[in-house]
């Protein structure tokens, strides 16, 4: 067997792939304008009720995600539109060698348009590095509910995370003028124990929702989140966003709140792959 030379580093295999979603409304109905999928990102369209607005879900056919992997997925909603983004399921985040794994949203949402992002939990696995990006353009009167989640570990299998990184960025813009931004960093061990950190909780969330006059929807999103099996803070930063941290004792609380606050939001069902 012929020995590697000192120095040498084997080129790892990574995924990449990313996706473009374009909707309009055209006749009554909000209709799919143009849709582009390549590498490792999928997307498909299930059936919803009559009358529904549409919904889209990613696959990423890599089956995870690890240091050094890309995905990046933007989105165009075009005036008096519709649509809700999922995914098919959590993604797992395992073990980096190197790097983070990222994944970058870029959504556009023109006038009287509402967006709704509601990917399922990531799962962080034992060393994993993941960063997150989620660019955001709004319209004067335009309408976003996002959130973005996070599991660390697989209750079921009996893992315990001690060591895991992740970053997390937030910009909104309306109108081009920055209306709110977030910077998230999970990087210390020390703080998935501790009570200014994550307090022990298994699983966390966050929830934007931005819209003319959002800050109305304060005491209802309060209410929803009032009967939560785990910690929950949402709070008015202004007029017209509206910001929920979330925390939980593992995977199946998280999601099952999570279900509540947006069905009681939306007064609509949960996307079916959340529950399938």
């Amino acid at each position: 067997m012929t020995a590697r030379p000192l120095g040498f580093e084997p080129r790892l295999q990574r995924t990449r792939g990313s996706g473009l979603i374009r909707v309009r409304h055209k006749d009554g109905r909000i209709r799919l304008e143009d849709l582009r999928q390549e590498g490792a990102l999928r997307l498909r369209w299930p059936r919803v009720p009559a009358g529904a607005a549409p919904e889209a879900v990613l696959i990423n056919t890599a089956g995870g995600l690890t240091g050094g992997d890309a995905l990046d997925l933007a989105v165009e909603l075009a005036a008096d539109s519709e649509l809700w983004v999922t995914t098919q399921a959590c993604e797992k985040i395992y073990r980096s060698l190197g790097g983070y794994a990222v994944q970058t949203l870029r959504l556009e949402v023109g006038p009287a348009a509402r967006a709704v992002w509601l990917p399922q939990p990531a799962i962080l696995f034992q060393d994993s590095a993941y960063r997150r990006v989620l660019e955001i353009d709004l319209h004067q009167d335009a309408e976003l509910f996002a959130l973005e989640a996070s599991v660390l570990g697989r209750a079921a299998m009996g893992e315990q995370i001690s060591r895991c990184c992740l970053a997390e960025s937030w910009r909104i813009r309306r109108e081009g003028r920055l209306q709110w931004a977030s910077e998230f960093a999970l990087e210390d061990p020390a703080a998935l124990t501790a009570a200014a950190g994550l307090g022990g909780a298994r699983a966390f969330a966050t929830f934007v929702h931005a819209a003319p006059a959002a800050a109305q929807q304060l005491a209802p999103l309060r209410e929803l989140v009032g009967a939560w099996r785990g910690l929950a803070g949402v709070s008015a930063l202004a007029e017209d966003v509206v910001v929920g941290l979330l925390l939980a004792a593992d995977a199946d609380a998280l999601m099952e709140d999570l279900q509540r606050l947006v069905e009681g939001h939306f007064a609509r069902p949960m996307p079916r792959v959340w529950t399938c």
